[in-house]
């Protein structure tokens, strides 16, 4: 057969491929730790390090990226006028004064008997209270707006 190479060089640096790692020395031995036991004990080792070695790496990428997130967030503060940054901190407290008393105003006005059944619903639920939390806040938006729309 002819040679994909043509007698130039070699793909490999001693000019012949290299040997496996798990030939057998002796033709017909079997191999120890690939049989039984210890060959499941070393791939649960190996999988171990390998799962050890990944969290490490992310927890060295969360680091990296929350340093340059805060790097990030320095340089923009440093660089927007202090005017800008006023109005921004002034708009942000105004939203969440507008925020608490919207959820005020709506815990006001549901009705009792809706009060009185969400929560029964959150005493049934137990541990599920962040679904039902979003549901009945969902509702009680619905409320509002139909009851704002029909005052119109």
């Amino acid at each position: 057969m002819n040679s994909q190479h043509d007698g130039t060089e070699s793909s490999f640096p001693s000019g012949e491929p290299p040997e496996a790692e798990y030939a057998a020395g002796e033709p017909g031995q079997v191999d120890e730790p690939s049989a039984g036991a210890d060959g499941k004990t070393t791939a649960k080792e190996k999988a171990a390090a390998v799962k050890e070695h990944s969290i490490a790496k992310a927890k060295q990428a969360t680091t990296q990226v929350r340093e340059k997130a805060g790097h990030t967030a320095e340089l923009a503060k440093s660089k927007t006028p202090e005017p800008i940054l006023h109005t921004a901190t002034q708009t942000a407290a105004h939203v969440r004064d507008t925020a608490y008393r919207a959820g005020h105003l709506a815990a006001d006005k549901t009705p009792d008997a809706v009060r009185e059944k969400a929560v029964h619903a959150a005493h049934a639920a137990g541990s599920k209270w962040t679904p039902l939390l979003t549901a009945g806040i969902a509702l009680l938006a619905l409320l509002l707006v139909r009851r704002s729309r029909r005052n119109r």
